[in-house]
């Protein structure tokens, strides 16, 4: 169970912060302009199309307010990337950080019964639900914006650290099926760690 939710999650973590991965050094997310985003957005590419997600599921992560806590909408998120894609197309010299704030966090719409809680999604499901296997790369990559966010506020993405907190998270999800996936994140990607 444990190599294939391994295999799954190293696929889509390189594809999804592939890009990234390239810069040895951490990177300031507050630095990303929209001029950037939109570049990589309407080049299309794989790799292009990948940053965006990542970084804009990265800030979907760390805009979420104490109210909305661990559920997320997928739906209504992906709502909120297109506006800021079209927002940051209108300002390109403003930074993504402030521009997705205006469609994420307190501004984005409520919920609906389609969202997951991600405090009672458990590691089982994660290991074992294609559903949820598929989108387990935007799922870490919302989690280590929210930790960021939670923990003390940092811009900061350390791509080399985000994948072995990943791997320190299937180990124990593969150990601990019963534990949530936040619990489990929390383990791995609290300030403490």
């Amino acid at each position: 169970m444990k190599s294939v939710f391994l295999s799954v999650l190293s696929s889509l973590l390189i594809w999804a912060i592939f890009p990234l991965a390239a810069v040895a050094d951490p990177i300031d997310v507050s630095t990303i302009s929209c001029e950037r985003l939109v570049s990589a957005y309407e080049a299309k590419t794989p790799s292009d199309l990948s940053f965006v997600n990542g970084i804009l599921n990265w800030m979907g992560g760390y805009h979420a307010t104490a109210e909305q806590g661990t559920v997320v909408d997928w739906d209504k998120l992906s709502d909120a990337f297109n506006k800021t894609v079209v927002f940051c197309s209108e300002h390109p010299g403003i930074g993504v950080l402030s521009a997705s704030e205006k469609f994420m966090g307190d501004n984005i719409d409520d919920a609906s019964p389609q969202s997951y809680d991600l405090a009672i999604v458990t590691c089982e499901t994660v290991l074992t639900n294609k559903d949820v296997i598929k989108n387990i790369g935007d799922t870490f990559m919302w989690l280590a914006g929210y930790h960021a966010s939670y923990n003390n506020g940092s811009t900061m993405l350390d791509v080399e650290k985000f994948i072995k907190q990943t791997s320190e998270i299937a180990d124990y999800c593969q150990a601990n099926p019963k534990a949530s996936l936040v619990t489990a994140a929390e383990k791995f990607m609290s300030e403490n760690e």
